[in-house]
């Protein structure tokens, strides 16, 4: 069997719901895991709904299956929501997080400042930082809230 080699722009219409669900899970767990683990995990009802969207994945290049029966990750790519999404296994946080962080550390600093250069030109700095602050926060949370899986990975 051939494996179909889709654009990332394919993959983004092909992978959908509990297949991204399932995705999302391995790019989280990036060990080798079996189909009964990923349907654990993913909170599948079966583990034959759990291989049904493995093959997918398998058909589409992205994962593989070793001579155990065990699945892992072949090609990282980020489709859809996945794509507002940095870092590697565990540590896959939105992009917004490190802007959100930096921002919110500048004005803090900044702010402590204001104790001693009090003026209106300050003052109005602090309003554009915070106000940054506020949307950058909002757009990571959001961000965090529209992950496919985020009932705790199912640890």
């Amino acid at each position: 069997m051939t494996k179909l080699e889709p654009t990332d722009e394919e993959l983004a219409e092909l992978i959908k719901g509990k297949t991204l669900s399932v995705y999302w899970y391995m790019l989280r767990h990036p060990e080798p895991l079996t189909a009964r683990e990923i349907q654990r995990g993913a909170d599948l009802s079966s583990p034959s709904l759990s291989m049904h969207h493995l093959e997918r994945l398998r058909q589409y290049g992205l994962v593989e299956k070793d001579v155990h029966g065990q699945y892992s990750v072949t090609r990282d790519v980020r489709v859809g929501i996945l794509n507002q999404f940095i870092g590697k296994g565990r540590l896959l946080v939105p992009r917004y997080l490190f802007y959100a962080t930096l921002y919110s550390s500048l004005t803090a600093a900044f702010a402590s400042l204001l104790i001693w250069y009090a003026d209106w030109y300050s003052a109005t700095l602090i309003c554009i930082l915070v106000s940054v602050c506020v949307v950058l926060w909002y757009e990571a949370l959001k961000v965090w809230r529209e992950q496919p899986f985020s009932e705790g990975d199912g640890d």
